[in-house]
């Protein structure tokens, strides 16, 4: 109430100022002192000034209040962001949430401190002028009015032809921005394939759209602007045409035909605002609709009424006749029964797009299954609490990835415990745990890297872990490290995925898995059977002796 009190008052001051002027000019003509009209410009210039100090205050509290409740909007976004799940992120690029996060909610600012607290201030300054001249000059008031419908015609042409403009707008800019988010952080992998010209061509495209969409909505707003202005010409010339001749007459003073000029001048501010608000509104409409529409997509991994908590691993994590898909019709598992027994060390190995991450994504409980159940000691997950489960198992994925911070807020561990990790893993000749890491931070290669993803997922102790390609990127020696503390904590279930068969051939009981398991026993088991595990053993000890045979020459030099 205050702030619109605030444009009210702003707006009378700037009507006042008009008025006051025509007076104290109508009045020095008839007394013949002109000190009167040089007190009226000096209470012109007062009421000017005091008109724009009170929309600068008001202006500054309305900007306060929007800022406010638009961060309260983002900090929703991203929790509810944080919490989704993954399947969100799969379907959604890191481009478009982001654009939903900062433009959209951006829109939704400039509709509130823009349309909502000032539209009202604008109305009152129109009809406040029109109140002014029909007191005072009736037939120029009669004159201004015939142009409204005029006016109000461009501004309903414009709201009818702006918003599919502007969403395809909206569209073109969402496209682009996600695309340029993405393939800046690509483009190490985009320099390997050699496909920065690709890159480039497709940007442009994507610019050249995003141009024709500005262009075409931007020609809009010049027609409209124009078809104001135009009008408002037209109008003067007309005032001015009219009024001097009821001034010949002797029927209105020259000071109101001053007022009837600088209110026409003035009338369109409110228009062209007006202008702007429709453009405001059409971008809030669009961005608070994909707001909702993403606020109101609910995650489906979530903790069921009556969760309980974590008891511990009891009887081992078992697939009771899984059935799971990512796409609807495509599965990816159908009736999958196996056990990890509890304190044991169970490898899963096979073809890429078997289902190997698959089965940690379910184990993680970052996906359900689309049939049957996943159990952990008799429970079913998704009757365990998500925290508990988040605790008390650890995870390390093929996606490394390390946030701006120290190293022991990646860790989420106490400096102590960061430190002692970093000794465990031999990176405390290298990182301490106030070392800075990530963007802006030391620079590491991404083994150091990935040896840090799993100090994160020890920082717990974590009586279940996960590891998806966790040693893919290091050497053997730091392999062999990473290797002796997977299991070190006494007791502790590690199911591993690798494609590096001599990293789990002490595992106490591999999976063959090809969207199913196909095979499973020891390593000696199934080399003596001579099935598919067996011919992977070998391709790969073939490859690594190739290898290790290249190697030699290329140290030895030439002969």
């Amino acid at each position: 109430m205050l702030v619109e009190g605030l444009l009210l008052l702003g707006a009378a001051a700037s009507l006042g100022a008009s008025w006051g002027m025509g007076q104290a000019i109508d009045y020095a003509g008839q007394r013949g002192e002109p000190i009167w009209i040089v007190l009226a410009a000096v209470g012109y210039g007062l009421l000017v000034l005091g008109s724009a100090v009170l929309t600068w205050v008001a202006r500054v509290r309305i900007e306060r209040v929007a800022q406010a409740a638009m961060m309260q909007v983002k900090e929703r976004l991203f929790a509810h962001l944080l919490r989704h799940d993954i399947a969100l992120h799969d379907r959604m690029g890191s481009g478009a949430l982001l654009a939903r996060v900062s433009g959209d909610v951006e829109a939704m600012r400039l509709l509130f401190s823009e349309v909502i607290l000032q539209l009202p201030g604008d109305v009152a300054l129109v009809i406040g002028m029109f109140t002014v001249l029909g007191y005072t000059a009736p037939r120029l008031m009669a004159l201004v009015a015939a142009t409204v419908p005029i006016w109000i015609a461009l501004v309903v042409w414009y709201r009818r032809v702006s918003p599919a403009a502007f969403a395809t707008v909206r569209k073109e800019s969402t496209s682009l921005s996600g695309w340029i988010a993405e393939s800046v952080a690509a483009i190490p992998l985009l320099r390997t394939m050699d496909r920065l010209d690709f890159a480039g061509a497709h940007t442009a495209a994507l610019g050249q759209r995003r141009f024709a969409a500005d262009l075409h909505y931007g020609l809009q707003s010049v027609w409209f602007f124009n078809g104001l202005f135009g009008v408002r010409a037209a109008l003067l010339a007309a005032v001015v045409w009219v009024g001097a001749g009821e001034v010949a007459r002797g029927e209105i003073s020259a000071g109101v035909l001053l007022v009837a000029v600088d209110y026409v001048r003035k009338m369109v501010e409110p228009f062209l605002r007006l202008q702007f608000h429709i453009t405001t509104l059409e971008r809030a409409r669009v961005g608070s609709g994909r707001v909702r529409e993403l606020l109101d997509t609910a995650p489906q991994v979530v903790d069921r009424p009556g969760a309980v908590s974590w008891t511990g691993p009891g009887h081992g994590l078992r697939f009771e006749a899984v059935d799971f898909e990512y796409v609807s019709g495509s599965p990816i598992f159908k009736g999958m029964d196996l056990w990890v027994p509890p304190g044991s060390h169970v490898a899963i190995v096979g073809p890429t797009g078997g289902g190997k991450s698959s089965i940690i994504q379910l184990l993680a409980r970052f996906r359900d299954p689309t049939g049957g159940r996943v159990t952990l000691g008799g429970t079913d997950l998704r009757d365990l609490r998500l925290v508990d489960l988040r605790r008390h198992v650890g995870l390390v994925t093929q996606a490394v990835q390390l946030l701006p911070g120290t190293v022991a807020e990646n860790l989420g561990a106490e400096p102590e415990r960061a430190a002692a990790l970093l000794w465990d893993l031999g990176l405390d000749g290298r990182l301490t745990p106030e070392t800075r890491v990530g963007a802006g931070g030391e620079v590491l290669s991404r083994g150091e890297v990935q040896l840090l993803c799993v100090a994160r997922a020890l920082v717990h102790e974590p009586e279940i872990l996960l590891l998806d390609e966790a040693t893919s990127a290091m050497d053997p020696q730091t392999e062999a490290r990473v290797l002796a503390l997977r299991s070190a904590r006494r007791g502790r279930t590690v199911v591993t995925v690798a494609h590096r068969l001599r990293t789990i051939a002490d595992a106490d009981r591999i999976l063959v898995i090809d969207r199913g398991v196909i095979e499973s026993g020891t390593h000696a088991e199934l080399l003596h059977r001579g099935g598919v595990y067996a011919g992977l053993w070998r391709a790969q000890l073939a490859r690594d002796g190739a290898a290790h045979a290249e190697s030699a020459v290329l140290a030895a030099g030439p002969a």
